[in-house]
């Protein structure tokens, strides 16, 4: 397997609801990206068992997140380091995902998990260059 090293680093912070993307080099952000699901939430069980009117739902919903998962694989490169930042499962779900495709594909990279509520896009940024090792510029007083 062939390891891959680059200067840019991807984070993605995920929920079942969506996803912001961004991809930060030393230049800056080059990749803003915010993509929402379609993924349905988990209801609780009305004791009712599925029929053709009423079906379970867990299928559909496995293939939402497939295609939500496609659609950002879609946006991260392949040769970045990866920051993968999210609640729940969906986040160890997407890490999975992508580490199968990296198999694959005969490529690794580094890829960390990091379980956490929502992040606005400074905070992410911050993860993502701490991630990459690079400080946050720091302005002198004037």
């Amino acid at each position: 397997m062939k390891a891959v090293r680059s200067s840019q680093a991807t984070g993605v912070w995920i929920s079942a609801s969506s996803a912001t993307i961004l991809r930060w080099d030393p230049e800056g952000v080059s990749v803003r990206e915010r993509i929402d699901s379609t993924i349905p939430g988990r209801h609780r069980s009305t004791g009712r068992p599925p029929t053709e009117d009423h079906p379970a739902g867990e299928g559909h919903r496995d293939e939402q997140i497939r295609a939500f998962f496609a659609r950002i694989g879609g946006i991260v490169p392949t040769d970045d380091d990866l920051l993968l930042v999210g609640d729940l499962e969906v986040v160890e779900q997407l890490a999975d995902e992508i580490t199968s495709q990296d198999h694959a594909h005969g490529t690794s990279r580094r890829l960390m998990v990091e379980k956490g509520g929502p992040k606005t896009e400074p905070q992410l940024l911050s993860r993502i260059r701490a991630f990459a090792g690079s400080s946050a510029r720091r302005s002198l007083p004037g």
